[in-house]
């Protein structure tokens, strides 16, 4: 008889913040049922953002910004949360934009299902 040893990966613990109900329902439809992302809470609103997001340590925030709010929402968040990624969902009314955050820089990202669930997993 052959024993195999899975190895446990601890799941990259993910918080959403102030999306949109259907690309909320689309990201963490995208990570449901994976062992490696877990969606450990969902907030609605920004109100006492500082204390709550302590509270659970995420190790990811996805984030969904009103148009021109990047740079304002990102600084705060990555000084709060150093060891936290970020990555912000925005759009313009015609085009759908995702963004990884940085203390001093936003980054554009390619949109595709795909290369948002690889970005994740090599954070």
């Amino acid at each position: 008889m052959i024993l195999t040893e899975e190895v446990a990966v601890a799941a990259i613990r993910t918080v959403t913040l102030t999306m949109s109900p259907i690309l909320r329902d689309l990201i963490t439809g995208l990570m449901a049922g994976r062992r490696d992302l877990d969606v450990v809470e969902e907030f609605d609103s920004r109100d006492g953002l500082e204390e709550r997001l302590q509270a659970v340590t995420p190790d990811l925030i996805l984030i969904g910004l009103r148009s021109n709010e990047a740079d304002e929402i990102s600084v705060p968040l990555v000084r709060l949360l150093p060891n936290a990624k970020v990555i912000a969902f925005s759009s313009d009314g015609h085009h759908a934009f995702v963004h990884r955050m940085h203390p001093q820089r936003t980054e554009l990202l390619d949109v595709s299902a795909e290369t948002l669930i690889d970005t994740i997993l090599r954070l």
